[in-house]
């Protein structure tokens, strides 16, 4: 701002100038520091008045005989209907830290439709991520959503957030994010053995979790001891309930909604809650728009997606015990056999079951499947259907008028700006990296030193072992989908069954 100003009328100007004008404007645009949080209480009345059922509370706390704000919750009644009505019972949650003069937290409540979009369900502004707060806020969600018989909770390595779904969802099927609980383990443990842990986590079978992860836990046995008392949580898909059809091993939905509104984090609070009801509004009319354009009894994306995967399918083999029942041959050097049964939509690789979606042995029997009528969107489960797509759209989330038309609240009390202090200097705008992505990730200055020393030694091992050729990556190498070869993938023109001759 201050270079602008200086050059459109060629003067010079202090930053402290430049930065008390500012304010000034935003005083006259948003209202004062302590407005805004008294105008909260004539926001919620508004959009009550228009959106009833929706759950809007704001919590005080007194000190020493006056009252400051503390908290809010906000979960429109549209998003609530939607999700209980198109969405499927995932709900992950995280918060992000705010950048403009309250250094609170926003945290938020995201689920999944039946497009793997992300579904703003419900979010709130909290002071600190503490278990008074992190259990306030899952109990106004449990008010919002009520008691699902089915439910999963993915969550990262917060405490606090942990015990507050323990408390007030003890039903709910409780996963951690995998990214959080491997930043965590490659800062304690090393090595290429422990890339085993990746495909642990993501397979969907039992046994073969178990084959990965004893490779683990015997190159190093307080792996074992170090998860049962830090990680207790689901992380592997094999623990999975099938029920949810969600197969998320990482809290990326969280993120996503995170990462939506990080251009208005700094608003003032009443600014802030109105534009992601905005955002919301917005996202709902383009959502709805799509869905008034589309055909059929399963989401045309979801079946193109399957037609797609159908290509490729001739390293397995079919060999029928009936026109809904097979074993699949897999010629590559896997060599395995699964049986699948596709009137009741199940296989033994277990994907089917965990996504609702075939998997690839399914597929192949299903294009099989040639003297008999079938269509792909039978084998598809109701989650990814056209009409509960449209069910979570379909409400409208009501547009409000500017504030100076909004009711006017006359409270006993008068609520004061927050009391958490303000750290000195510019506030942050971008979050604090940590020690795996090049930053301190807030350690001390022993800590950051011997952090460094340590990835100097690690450094030089890695030279070491890599000159050996002996160094692996830790994901280990990409498996081809097409010929389950390792160090290619399915559109590499390594692959021998990659593409079809010219005629």
């Amino acid at each position: 701002m201050r270079a602008i100003l200086e050059k459109e009328h060629k003067c010079k100007i202090t930053y402290d100038t430049v930065w008390k004008g500012r304010q000034m404007a935003c005083d006259e645009l948003f209202g004062t520091w302590k407005q805004s949080f008294q105008m909260l209480f004539n926001w919620r009345v508004e959009v009550l008045q228009r959106s009833p059922g929706s759950i809007i509370e704001i919590g005080v706390k007194q000190v020493d005989g006056e009252l400051y704000f503390h908290r809010f919750f906000c979960a429109l009644s549209p998003c609530i209907e939607g999700f209980l009505e198109g969405c499927r019972p995932y709900v992950s949650i995280d918060s992000t830290a705010l950048n403009g003069r309250w250094n609170g937290h926003m945290a938020a409540a995201t689920a999944i439709d039946g497009h793997n979009w992300m579904y703003p369900l419900a979010f709130g502004f909290i002071d600190g991520e503490t278990i008074d707060n992190w259990t306030w806020f899952m109990t106004q969600l449990h008010k919002a959503i009520g008691h699902l018989p089915v439910l999963a909770i993915c969550t990262d390595a917060c405490k606090g957030l942990e015990k507050a779904v323990k408390d007030v969802f003890p039903q709910a099927e409780h996963r951690e994010c995998f990214r959080h609980l491997m930043q965590n383990f490659i800062k304690r443990f090393g090595g290429d053995t422990y890339s085993k842990m990746y495909p642990a986590a993501r397979t969907y079978r039992p046994r073969v979790f178990k084959y990965f992860f004893n490779q683990v836990v015997s190159a190093n046995p307080q792996i074992l001891e170090w998860l049962e008392n830090h990680h207790k949580l689901l992380w592997m898909r094999s623990a999975f309930n099938p029920e949810i059809k969600c197969d998320y091993v990482t809290n990326n939905l969280a993120e996503s909604f995170n990462n939506w509104i990080r251009d208005w984090k700094d608003l003032p609070i009443v600014e802030l809650a109105d534009k992601i009801r905005e955002m919301i509004m917005t996202l709902f009319h383009k959502r709805r728009a799509i869905s008034e354009r589309l055909h059929g009894r399963i989401l045309p994306a979801v079946l193109r997606q399957l037609r797609a995967r159908t290509r490729g399918l001739g390293h397995l083999t079919v060999v029928k015990a009936g026109p809904f029942a097979a074993e699949i041959h897999d010629t590559t050097s896997t060599h395995n056999r699964h049986v699948v049964k596709s009137h009741l939509h199940e296989c033994t690789c277990l994907q089917w079951q965990h996504t609702g979606k075939p998997c690839e042995h399914a597929l192949c029997l299903i294009t099989a499947q040639q003297s008999i009528d079938v269509r792909m969107e039978d084998f598809v489960h109701d989650y990814y259907s056209l009409e509960r797509f449209k069910n979570a759209y379909k409400r409208l989330i009501e547009p409000l008028p500017d504030k100076t038309q909004w009711p006017d609240v006359e409270l006993d009390f008068a609520v004061n700006a927050p009391l958490a202090k303000r750290p000195a200097g510019k506030p942050r705008k971008l979050r604090i990296k940590g020690c795996l992505e090049g930053g301190k990730g807030g350690m001390s200055k022993k800590d950051a030193k011997d952090a460094a020393n340590q990835a100097d030694k690690d450094a030089e091992l890695e030279a070491q072992e890599a000159a050996m050729g002996k160094r692996q990556l830790i994901m280990g190498k990409r498996k081809c989908k097409g010929c389950g070869e390792l160090g290619h993938g399915e559109t590499s023109y390594k692959c021998k069954l990659n593409g079809t001759k010219k005629r």
